[in-house]
């Protein structure tokens, strides 16, 4: 579980760069155009995914800010999103790099941004980190192909044929 989830957090990486690249090949303000999907563009996905990452490792590791909301748009410009991408990617993959079966086997208890307690299995919690990030990935993948931008193929088996670094989890 420990490897598998430190690929899912190179995969993330790995991920998000092929998008953001390709999210650079827009204007700022189709970035920012309005559309039906959550959050309501496709700056705002990314944003709330930073925010997302950013609340989820706070949660994990008690550190960095507490993220009282994952609906604001504090990164409006790519360049500053961009950078706060890669700040929680490392976060992620020294995460997971540090766990141990103990923890991975434990309960993650902490309070939702609207105030509920909760304890859930952490490998729960870790899964839905990632799977997360998967979920919205495909949402702006889709707004850039309905902006005329063929992004990359961003799946888990494409980072697999390029990176090689799924084989050690056999066994």
């Amino acid at each position: 579980m420990k490897a598998l989830s430190t690929t899912l957090s190179r995969y993330n990486a790995w991920a998000n760069a092929r998008l953001y690249a390709a999210m650079a090949t827009l204007a700022p303000e189709t970035l920012a155009a309005p559309s039906a999907v959550n959050f309501g563009s496709v700056i705002a996905i990314a944003n709330h995914l930073v925010l997302a990452d950013r609340l989820w490792l706070h949660r994990f590791t008690g550190q960095g800010e507490p993220v009282p909301s994952v609906d604001a748009v504090p990164y409006p410009a790519l360049a500053a999103l961009s950078a706060a991408r890669l700040v929680e990617e490392a976060r992620a993959e020294a995460f997971c790099r540090d766990l141990d079966a103990t923890r991975l086997g434990g309960t993650l208890t902490y309070v939702t941004t609207d105030g509920r307690p909760m304890a859930l299995p952490l490998a729960l919690c870790l899964h839905h980190f990632f799977n997360h990030q998967t979920h919205h990935r495909g949402q702006i993948h889709g707004l850039l192909g309905a902006y005329g931008v063929k992004a990359a193929d961003i799946d888990l088996l494409g980072f697999e044929r390029e990176t090689a670094t799924c084989a050690g989890l056999a066994g």
